[in-house]
C-alpha cells in the first residue's frame, strides 16, 4: 500500500500511517477522509485542499496549516474532537482526530426539524463546555455553525478548529466565517475574539430552535447583500421561544462586550441539568426522533468503517472504543409511545402527477388492511416550499434535502400544518409492476394519518410550483417529491422510483414492512 503522493487520494492510499478508507467531507480548504491506524483505530485525517487532489500548496497555506493544528493539538476537553497526531511538513499535511460517527445539527434539524426548547440546555451545556476549552488553549473557533457541531449519544463535540471550513457563497475570505452565523464584527473583517464564537454559538442556538439563522433574510439575494445585512446586525428574532431567550438572546448581542463568556453560560443552564440528575444522553434530552436519527447514523456510518477497513485495511485490528458520557448530561424521562386506533376500510383509485424529473412517483390509493407495522425509520411527508439546482448549502434555510438523481435541493416547510409524521403503517409490501417497468412499495396508512395526507394533497393542490410538491422522507433521505394537482382520499400510498425489486424490498423494510 502506497503512501499518497499525488494525482488526488484514493481508498487505500496512505496519508501518513493511516490507510484511507472513504472521503467523508470537503471543504473550501481542505478534505476530511475516515483513515485507519495500523493498530486499527478509525480517524478521520484532514488534509488541505490541493494536497489532497496531487496539486502544490501555497507555503502561506502550509504555514497557516502547522500554526493551527499545533493550536489544535492543546485543546483538551469530552466535547471536542479529539487531536490523535498531524504532521504539517509532510508532502500531503494532515491532521488527525478521533472519528465520531455522529450527525452535524444542520443535518438533524433538516431530517428531523427544529429542536424543541426544552432539550436545548443539554446542548447548550457541552457546546459551551466545548469554547471554554478551545478558548483556555488560546484559540478562536471562528467556524461555529450547526455542520461544524456533532451530536453523538453522549453529548456534542465541536469540530474544525479553523482548519477545513465550508465552502459555499457564504464564505469570505476575510472573515473566515458563515455568514448566516456569523458575528457582525466578523462579517466586517474585524479581528474575531471568543467574544465572536459565543455570537455564533448563539445564532447556532436560533437555528436549532427555529429552523433559520437570526439575521435578516440570509438565503435571500447576493452573498454580498447577505453579508451586508450580518455586519449591520441585521436581525429577525421572531419566532426564538420565550423560555430560550434568557439564554440564546445574551449570545446575540450586537457588542462583543455585552456577550456572556461560555463559563457564564453555563451557569445558566447547570440549574437545568441539575434538575435531571437521571439524565445521561441523547436518549434521555432529545425527541424521539432526534435520537433515533443519531443511533441510525451511528449505525450505518460504523458498518461503512467496518466494511471499507475489511477491503482496503484488512491488516488493521477491528476497533471498539467505547468514550463514556459526559458528566453534564441529565436524564429526561421518554415520553409515552403514542396510542393507535384500528381504521376502517376506504378504497380510491386517484393518481398524483410527479413534477418533472423528480425520483419517485405516487401513484394508486387501495383499501386499509388489518395489522399495523412500526415504521423502522422516521417516515414525514412534508410541502416544499422552494428548489434550487445543485446541491444543498448553507445558503438555503433548513431544513433542506438533496435529490442525488435529479441534482436539486429542496427545502420543506417545517409548519405543523404542512408536513406530518408517521409512525406506523397498516401494511408495507413492494410488488413487481410491468406497467411501470420495475418495481414499487405500497404503503396503507392508518385512518387518522390517511385523514392528514388528504388534507396534505389538499393544500398542496393549491398552491403553484414547486410548492405543489410534497416531500417524501424517510430517516434523513428524500424518496421523492411528486406534484399534486388534486386533494388525494383514501389510506395508501404507492411510491414507485424506477426500482429494482431488490430496491423495493429494501425500502418496504424500512417502512416497517
Amino acid at each position: 500500500m502506497a503512501e499518497q503522493r499525488g494525482g488526488g487520494v484514493r481508498p487505500g492510499d496512505r496519508i501518513g500511517p493511516y490507510t484511507v478508507l472513504t472521503e467523508l467531507a470537503g471543504g473550501g480548504m481542505g478534505r476530511v477522509y475516515v483513515a485507519r491506524s495500523p493498530g486499527g483505530r478509525t480517524v478521520a485525517v484532514k488534509t488541505l485542499l490541493g494536497a489532497a487532489d496531487g496539486g502544490t500548496i501555497a507555503p502561506e497555506d502550509r504555514r497557516r496549516f502547522a500554526r493551527e493544528a499545533a493550536l489544535a493539538q492543546r485543546v483538551h476537553g469530552p466535547f471536542t474532537a479529539g487531536i490523535v497526531g498531524a504532521d504539517a511538513d509532510a508532502e500531503v499535511p494532515w491532521l488527525a482526530t478521533e472519528y465520531i460517527p455522529a450527525p452535524s445539527l444542520h443535518e438533524l434539524v433538516a431530517g428531523q426539524g427544529p429542536l424543541p426548547a426544552e432539550s436545548l440546555a443539554w446542548i447548550a451545556a457541552g457546546t459551551a463546555e466545548a469554547l471554554t476549552d478551545i478558548h483556555a488553549a488560546g484559540l478562536v473557533h471562528r467556524d461555529v455553525k450547526p455542520s461544524n457541531i456533532l451530536l453523538p449519544e453522549e453529548g456534542p463535540r465541536v469540530i474544525d478548529f479553523g482548519i477545513s471550513q465550508a465552502a459555499d457563497l457564504t464564505r469570505t475570505g476575510n472573515a473566515l466565517g458563515t455568514i448566516p452565523f456569523a458575528a457582525p464584527e466578523q462579517a466586517r473583517g474585524e479581528p474575531t475574539t471568543p467574544a465572536s464564537d459565543v455570537f455564533s454559538l448563539g445564532a447556532t442556538f436560533f437555528f436549532l430552535l427555529t429552523g433559520r439563522s437570526p439575521y435578516r433574510g440570509m438565503g435571500h439575494g447576493t452573498a454580498m447583500e447577505q453579508l451586508v445585512r450580518a455586519a449591520e446586525a441585521d436581525l429577525d428574532l421572531r419566532g426564538l421561544p420565550s423560555d430560550a431567550a434568557e439564554l440564546v438572546l445574551p449570545c446575540l448581542a450586537v457588542a462583543p462586550a455585552d456577550r456572556p463568556s461560555p463559563a457564564a453560560l453555563l451557569d445558566v443552564v447547570e440549574p437545568v441539568l441539575a434538575a435531571r440528575p437521571q439524565a445521561h444522553g441523547a436518549a434521555d434530552w432529545l425527541p424521539d426522533d432526534w435520537a433515533r436519527a443519531i443511533e441510525r447514523h451511528r449505525v450505518r456510518r460504523t458498518q461503512e468503517a467496518g466494511a471499507a477497513g475489511r477491503r482496503y485495511a484488512a491488516d488493521a485490528a477491528t476497533d471498539r472504543v467505547a468514550r463514556p458520557a459526559p458528566n453534564r448530561t441529565r436524564r429526561l424521562p421518554r415520553p409515552a409511545p403514542a396510542r393507535t386506533r384500528r381504521p376502517t376500510p376506504v378504497t380510491t383509485t386517484l393518481a398524483v402527477a410527479l413534477a418533472a424529473g423528480a425520483a419517485a412517483t405516487v401513484y394508486a390509493l387501495l383499501p386499509d388492511d388489518p395489522g399495523l407495522s412500526p415504521v423502522r425509520q422516521d417516515l414525514r411527508l412534508a410541502l416544499v416550499e422552494e428548489t434550487a439546482a445543485g446541491e444543498c448549502t448553507d445558503a438555503m434555510a433548513p431544513p433542506t434535502f438533496y435529490d442525488e438523481k435529479t441534482k436539486t435541493c429542496f427545502r420543506v416547510s417545517t409548519r405543523d400544518a404542512e408536513r406530518m409524521s408517521v409512525k406506523q403503517l397498516r401494511k408495507v409490501e413492494s410488488a413487481l409492476e410491468p406497467s411501470l417497468g420495475g418495481a414499487l412499495v405500497k404503503a396503507t396508512f392508518q385512518n387518522a394519518d390517511g385523514k392528514r395526507f388528504t388534507a396534505l394533497t389538499e393544500l398542496a393542490s393549491k398552491r403553484d410550483a414547486p410548492k405543489n410538491q410534497i416531500a417524501i422522507l424517510l430517516g434523513d433521505r428524500l424518496i421523492s417529491a411528486p406534484s399534486v394537482s388534486s386533494p388525494i382520499p383514501g389510506n395508501e400510498i404507492q411510491i414507485s422510483g424506477s426500482f429494482t425489486k431488490n430496491e423495493a424490498d429494501a425500502l418496504a423494510k424500512e417502512l416497517g414492512g
